[in-house]
């Protein structure tokens, strides 16, 4: 399976906050016969791939969730009141198409509304909140939604999109590549290590719950207990309109190399392993101070007496919406350097940067 069918396939797949089991079969589809695994109790997942030493222990890790909705009413007649999982932009989301998932398992298309257009009386659109919205699926009254389309309150709602690959750019169209790409990296990775001698142990891991406060990768630190953790993402481009001089993220330029945002300040001599080994490799690269926003990072440098972690991003236009554009190229150079880093720190060089 090439890396554009694989994001292809995973992009796809629904699997928001505590509703990760499709993406997590997948990881298992593509690595269970290449390694062993353990999962938390949470539904975090790492395969374990052993090298010539059993130190370091590296942990490659993406989260499996993405953002969605989730049922909290249904009215009488028949339309669902839903709050977020995970943060949204809310002017994306009126006349958005969106998939309920129903006690059956069954995927019940529906759209998000609001009072129409022109029935506001010049109310600004500014003031729309999501509490004024609800998702139509058709049904008649609440009793239709419930016996006949099979909802209720909790039911997960999935954000649906449309896939498309762009040759002449190299570009891909889908949703949820926060944090699909990572999953696919860690699956790439676990393939390339399968076949290869590498001087460590490598746990190549899909958390949970980032999304909803970066739940399940303090989970599996606990159950993996690692020496380094490299938290591979779908970051935020910021290559739009009017920010051309400030930005650091930008489609097309290469792997994210985060050394700092507010929940993580990169160690220096990791910073520079990293950036360094970027470098003898020739693998484009771009080097970002955030100033908001975290990632699993936040709890997995945290573990025990500290477990030194670093972020490497793959950018992507309008995350955390239903539709992203993120760079093939770009992921290359993610894959690229994380198969450099898992070649190449062996417990000298591990024990060297840490003292």
């Amino acid at each position: 399976m090439t890396s554009k069918d694989l994001l292809q396939k995973l992009t796809l797949t629904p699997g928001i906050s505590g509703f990760e089991g499709e993406i997590t079969q997948i990881m298992i589809d593509e690595l269970g016969s290449k390694a062993s695994y353990k999962k938390d109790k949470l539904g975090s997942i790492a395969f374990e791939f052993k090298g010539s030493s059993p130190d370091p222990k590296i942990m490659v890790v993406g989260h499996q969730d993405e953002i969605g909705f989730i049922v909290t009413h249904i009215q009488n007649n028949g339309l669902i009141k839903f709050f977020n999982i995970g943060g949204w932009d809310w002017r994306t989301l009126l006349s958005s198409p969106v998939s309920v998932v129903n006690t059956k398992g069954e995927h019940i298309h529906g759209i998000i509304g609001s009072v129409p257009v022109h029935f506001l009386r010049g109310q600004a659109m500014s003031e729309m909140k999501l509490e004024d919205m609800y998702i139509d699926i058709g049904a008649k009254s609440a009793e239709d939604a419930i016996n006949n389309f099979n909802i209720r309150i909790g039911s997960p709602i999935i954000p649906i999109t449309n896939y498309h690959f762009n040759e002449k750019n190299n570009l891909i169209f889908s949703k949820a590549f926060d944090d699909r790409v990572g999953v696919a990296v860690a699956i790439e990775t676990g393939k390339h290590l399968a076949n290869i001698e590498h001087p460590n142990t490598v746990y190549c891991s899909g958390s949970v719950q980032e999304e909803v406060g970066i739940r399940g990768a303090q989970t599996i630190s606990n159950l993996l207990n690692p020496d380094f953790a490299v938290v591979v993402e779908g970051a935020p481009a910021d290559d739009f309109p009017g920010n051309e001089h400030k930005a650091q993220t930008k489609l097309g330029n290469g792997v994210q190399i985060r050394i700092f945002d507010p929940t993580i300040v990169v160690r220096e001599k990791w910073a520079d392993f990293v950036i360094n080994l970027a470098k003898e490799r020739n693998i484009p690269h771009q080097i970002a101070v955030r100033t908001s926003g975290g990632t699993d990072a936040k709890v997995t440098h945290l573990h025990n007496i500290g477990v030194p972690s670093i972020v490497l991003a793959v950018p992507v236009r309008y995350a955390h919406s239903h539709n992203g554009i993120m760079s093939l190229d770009d992921y290359d150079a993610c894959l690229s350097l994380v198969k450099a880093i898992t070649e190449t720190l062996d417990a000298k060089k591990y024990e060297e940067i840490c003292s």
